[in-house]
């Protein structure tokens, strides 16, 4: 339990260092798109929860929807400090407005003595005509000019001014409203946020009643990782194999434009599911109940809704269908010197040999009835054989 909360405290750290610098509007379309995601697991949590059994992949959906939860509210407090930050320019603003709006009044006061002073025409004509030489004349008449002209535009100045002001006024009135809309739901968030930690720690508790069990199918889910493992690997033997009769060495030139296409897309490739969420990331991994035991994922596993289409990550080609036990059907597509390997399909509508578009249906993920209708997919992404994260491929949902 102690590695989990540690876990998901690296996971928050991880979150506000996203976060730092970001615009408003960045911030606020994370929000969203976290809440979207949020109301997406909750969604999967419903459906794959029917019974109420404390199953692991309940608390995965779990686990899972409290990182979101404590990213959401992250970044909520972050809006909240831009906010602040922009709410503490904008008095910086006003008072600037205030104290120039302050200075052009007392000019135009002043203008407006002098002018009081110089009210009768011929007082104007008198000091024109009073001047020593015609030089002296002139720059008198201008002078004159050039005052009146000061007179309009301290006017219009003043004007600019009070509608700077007014403007601003309405901006910080805006902002502040907007405050105190997420302070509201940055409230209502933490108080979530306590409950699904409640909730997090019964089911804990639950499942740590049943160690035998948890035990047995870790041990199944390892064997199960190998049996993939080694086909992946008998896959990659046989393209090499292939190569070495054909005297093929290297990728023809439309491999290589889809290997190239394939890299160049890193970090904007289409999700395989319409709908679904990580719950099993890549790499190792404490295990969420079983004390001092670490797991160990070559891919990551999306929960998905019952009978989710599986759609082809990119372009390629299908390399191998095969049947693993505990996986049920995999399908492995290659792009050029990349491999993208889907597990966990009840039905494959592919066969070995066909191209596939991206975003083309191949398969579909099986339902486990027996565990409260388990939709889950596994993913995983290699480059010949090196696996790598799909995370760092896939688009941000």
């Amino acid at each position: 339990m102690k590695r989990f909360v540690f876990t998901n405290f690296l996971l928050l750290v991880v979150c506000i260092l996203q976060i730092t610098g970001q615009t408003k509007d960045e911030l606020e379309r994370q929000r969203q798109e976290t809440e979207r995601v949020i109301a997406n697991t909750t969604r999967l949590l419903e459906e794959t929860s029917s019974s109420r059994q404390s199953t692991m992949e309940r608390l995965n959906l779990v686990n899972r929807r409290l990182q979101l939860r404590q990213s959401l509210v992250a970044t909520i407090e972050s809006e909240i400090e831009y906010i602040d930050n922009s709410i503490e320019r904008g008095n910086r603003r006003i008072e600037e407005f205030e104290e120039e709006l302050l200075l052009a009044r007392e000019a135009y006061a002043r203008l407006i003595r002098i002018a009081y002073k110089q009210r009768y025409a011929h007082q104007r004509i008198m000091f024109i005509l009073s001047a020593d030489d015609f030089n002296q004349a002139y720059r008198r008449f201008k002078y004159l000019q050039q005052y009146s002209r000061s007179r309009r535009n301290q006017v219009e100045r003043i004007n600019e001014l009070m509608a700077g002001l007014v403007e601003e006024i309405s901006v910080m009135e805006s902002t502040r409203n907007e405050k105190v809309n997420l302070l509201r739901q940055h409230q209502s968030e933490t108080q979530t946020l306590a409950r699904e930690r409640n909730q997090q720690n019964s089911i804990v508790q639950e499942l740590g009643q049943k160690e035998r069990e948890l035990k047995q199918e870790l041990e199944q889910q390892q064997k199960v990782a190998a049996a993939l493992q080694r086909a992946i690997e008998e896959l990659l033997r046989e393209e090499a194999r292939r190569a070495a009769e054909e005297r093929i060495y290297e990728l023809t030139p439309e491999q290589r434009i889809i290997s190239e296409s394939f890299e160049k897309n890193k970090g904007g490739l289409p999700w395989p599911t319409e709908r679904g969420v990580v719950t099993g990331f890549f790499g190792e991994h404490p295990h969420p109940v079983l004390r001092g035991i670490m797991i160990q994922n070559d891919g990551i596993i999306i929960s998905t809704n019952e009978n989710a289409e599986v759609r082809s990550v990119f372009e390629g080609s299908v390399r191998q269908v095969r049947t693993i036990p505990g996986l049920n059907n995999i399908v492995l597509v290659r792009h050029g010197n990349y491999l993208s390997v889907y597990a966990n399909l009840a039905h494959v509508y592919v066969r070995s040999g066909d191209n596939v578009q991206t975003g083309q249906l191949i398969g579909r993920v099986f339902t486990d009835a027996d565990e409260g209708n388990k939709s889950v997919l596994h993913l995983g992404i290699w480059e010949e054989n090196k696996k790598l994260d799909p995370m760092l491929w896939l688009s941000r949902q």
